[in-house]
Order: C-alpha cells, then sequence, then structure tokens
C-alpha cells in the first residue's frame, strides 16, 4: 500500500491517515448496530475515502478501471448504508 501513496506522489503521512479514516469508520459501523447515526456518519466517511480512492487511481495514477472497481464498489456500500441508515 505503501508503494501505491508513492506512486501517486502523497507524503507518507496519507498512509497513516487513510488507515486512521478506515480504523475509525469500521469502529463507527460496528457503534451503528446500537446508535444508527454513528453508522450513517461512518458510511459516509468510508464511502468518500474510497471515492477518493478510486478517483486517485483512475484519474490521477491513470490505472485502468479494472484496478479502481473495488474502491467503487466500497463506495457505492458505504453510501448505501449510510443513506439506509438515515
Amino acid at each position: 500500500m505503501a508503494k501505491e501513496f508513492e506512486k501517486l506522489g502523497l507524503p507518507s503521512f496519507f498512509n497513516f491517515l487513510t488507515g486512521s479514516f478506515e480504523i475509525a469508520g469500521s469502529i463507527g459501523m460496528i457503534a451503528g448496530f446500537w446508535y444508527q447515526k454513528a453508522a450513517s456518519l461512518a458510511g459516509l466517511m468510508l464511502g468518500s475515502t474510497m471515492l477518493v480512492a478510486a478517483f486517485m487511481l483512475i484519474v490521477i495514477a491513470r490505472d485502468p478501471l479494472k484496478k479502481a472497481l473495488p474502491a467503487i464498489v466500497l463506495s457505492l456500500l458505504s453510501f448505501a448504508i449510510a443513506l439506509y441508515m438515515i
């Protein structure tokens, strides 16, 4: 993963920042079992993170759509959870 960040020309702290968002989002999804708003906010955060990842892969790195497809699917699923939990 760190090599992908280097390929995109991003500083090394982005690796830590992205991982922190993903961990916070997963904690929010788990908290969503008890607090629906937490799952909704976590879905928005994870969906946005994955959408930016897909954008970076397609537009900045000029990778094929096939490589960005997992990020796109996860983004759509996260946004669907966010909408469902509103």
